[in-house]
């Protein structure tokens, strides 16, 4: 879908379209509460600055293709790390989209996590979607001081850091055999198995984690 700018755009239909360009048929439920949650993001955003978007039609169809990206891949039940989770956005769209998942949140802004609070509350997520007000280096170093190698299956960032500095840390959060998923642009030189998608302008790597110490 491309980008949409300024243009004012319908969110059920923007939501209905990437939902038959990604072969996912979100229920009724799921999609209110999708729906929900770009109205809730952009009401917050008036007051903290949250995304560049400006209508909740253009949350669906800017920023929804990542967290059906992601979707997509992860069509098991999993437990996942969101990194820098900021204003929700692909992690709680991906949690309603994926039922299955059970997600930990990282934000260590105040403000946002304010609104991360909000949005697991009104979204009826508390039973599998949790916040870590911190930064999501001081839980890897936790982590390995248990002398845990991962507690999670999967890993997942959106603009938080460069490509390779997310993957390193990545690879601390999850365990060994996991996967952690770069939200990058195509040309990225990360190897793995690659998405490309919103008309050409975005990537998902998938880099699986070795088994090996």
């Amino acid at each position: 879908m491309p980008a949409t700018g300024n243009a004012e755009v319908d969110p059920q239909a923007a939501l209905q379209l990437l939902s038959a360009e990604w072969g996912l048929r979100p229920d009724p439920e799921q999609t209110e509460s999708l729906l929900r949650f770009a109205d809730l993001l952009i009401r917050w955003n008036q007051s903290i600055n949250l995304t560049g978007a400006r209508s909740s039609g253009a949350i669906v169809a800017d920023h929804y293709p990542d967290a059906y990206a992601l979707a997509r891949r992860l069509d098991r039940p999993a437990r996942l790390v969101d990194v820098g989770s900021g204003g929700g956005l692909p992690a709680l769209p991906l949690a309603l989209l994926r039922p299955d998942l059970v997600i930990r949140l990282c934000e260590p802004i105040a403000k946002k996590a304010a609104f991360l609070r909000t949005a697991i509350r009104e979204l009826k997520l508390a039973d599998r979607v949790a916040l870590e007000a911190r930064r999501a280096e001081e839980l890897a170093e936790e982590m390995a001081e248990g002398g845990l190698r991962g507690l999670f299956d999967v890993a997942t960032s959106r603009a938080t850091f460069a490509p390779e500095t997310w993957l390193a840390l990545g690879r601390r959060l999850v365990r060994p055999g996991g996967r952690v998923f770069v939200l990058t642009v195509p040309g990225t030189a990360i190897e793995g198995a690659t998405d490309i998608y919103g008309d050409g302008r975005r990537a998902l790597i998938e880099v699986r984690v070795d088994a090996q110490p």
